[in-house]
């Protein structure tokens, strides 16, 4: 399974997007993120995709120059107040390691971490040792699900019979761990 069929599998994961409203202010279509209270372009925001919130539902699109949504259903203008929201974007080096971590490894961490209540969009920081090529060493991942932080090492060999090991501490002090190994 490659890591965009990954990513579908977990673009259902809790807090996985940015979630606000439109507003029409300048000439130009500002998102107000409803959490961080931060505002930003929509057009810079959208270049990834964007999502609309209509019939009760949210409807998927590209972003428009002329301030309007092409969805599956139709072209939407954006109005004033609009509910829409973002995909949040996964650093490069916690990319690469969700691709890759074996499919049964993977898997299993997701519904392990998801167990604990945390999301994979919740990854603050994410050291990569697989990055630089090494058959053997540990990742380090540091989670906040806004009611608790967590730490993950990940300890991995590569090679004829790959193994994978996540022990997880949070801030409360209680640790947990989960292997996979082959």
């Amino acid at each position: 399974m490659n890591i965009e069929e990954r990513l579908q599998y977990i673009a259902e994961q809790p807090r996985a997007y940015v979630q606000g409203t439109a507003e029409f202010v300048n000439n130009e279509w500002v998102f107000f993120d409803e959490e961080a209270e931060e505002a930003a372009l929509v057009e810079e925001m959208a270049q990834q995709g964007i999502e609309l919130f209509r019939y009760g539902h949210w409807l998927s699109g590209r972003w428009q120059e002329n301030g309007t949504i092409a969805t599956d259903l139709g072209i939407f203008p954006l109005t004033d107040g609009d509910r829409i929201r973002f995909r949040k974007q996964l650093t490069y080096a916690y990319r690469q390691w969700i691709a890759s971590l074996p499919n049964p490894s993977f898997f299993q961490y997701v519904q392990w971490l998801n167990h604990l209540g945390f999301s994979l969009y919740d990854c603050l920081y994410c050291y990569n040792g697989l990055l630089f090529a090494k058959s053997s060493g540990v990742n380090f991942m540091i989670y906040d699900n806004t009611e608790q932080i967590a730490s993950v090492h990940h300890y991995y060999e590569r090679g004829p019979m790959p193994a994978d090991r996540f022990e997880i501490t949070f801030n409360s002090g209680e640790r947990a761990i989960c292997a996979q190994i082959g």
